[in-house]
């Protein structure tokens, strides 16, 4: 089984752009209410976090569903990519946890959001690279991949402010210039996501179409 082009890829891979949607959806709304005061909408902050958790574990998910694929091409690193992949996912679900409870202001859990995020990146680099190369995906899809990518990567400063405990000051210089991976992260992996996931599930229509006739 062709695991780039599975069925089960792009159920998956769908699951994580609707669900990386939402999370932008959510965020849209918390800060509508936040700017406009309205009360209804404050829990859309909490849902956010959880929502960024989700995304991040599920992207975790579909790493560990393509490591057979991606072992094939990178037998010694593909190993340390679905570890980039999982500790991505719990960075994000620390600082998402950070946040919620109240033990750290914005900045600190933005860095473990961002962070978590730019090793996501590190692993959809290599395989958006593999895919390229071995061109089991359309070439406009393998780009747009590389482009989230090298944005999500950028998320690696937050690092930096983790080290350091850095909490407190929102519109820090290095909050800033690590929220510039948020526009891989919160538009082009969703939209790559749910492309993907269209071309992988229209193509499996296609086969088993092609199959019965």
């Amino acid at each position: 089984m062709n695991r780039f082009i599975s069925k089960m890829t792009g159920w998956l891979v769908t699951l994580v752009g609707v669900m990386g949607l939402l999370a932008v959806v959510s965020l849209i709304l918390f800060f509508v209410g936040l700017f406009q005061n309205i009360h209804a909408l404050a829990f859309m902050g909490s849902l956010n976090d959880t929502i960024n958790a989700i995304v991040g574990f599920l992207s975790a998910i579909l790493a560990s569903v393509l490591y057979p694929a991606i072992q094939k091409f990178l037998r010694r690193f593909s190993l340390v990519l679905l570890i980039c992949a999982w500790a991505g996912a719990f960075a994000i679900a620390f600082g998402s946890w950070l946040i919620v409870t109240g033990r750290s202001d914005l900045e600190l859990s933005s860095y473990y959001y961002f962070f978590g995020n730019g090793l996501v990146g590190i692993w959809l680099w290599a395989l958006n690279r593999i895919a390229r190369d071995q061109r089991v995906w359309p070439h406009n899809l393998t780009q747009l991949g590389l482009i989230a990518s090298n944005f999500m990567i950028v998320g690696l400063l937050g690092l930096y402010g983790i080290l350091l405990g850095l909490d407190g000051g929102d519109y820090s210089p290095l909050m800033m210039v690590a929220g510039i991976s948020y526009f891989g992260i919160g538009l082009l992996f969703p939209v790559w996501c749910l492309r993907l996931g269209s071309w992988i599930l229209s193509a499996q229509n296609e086969s088993a179409l092609a199959a019965k006739g």
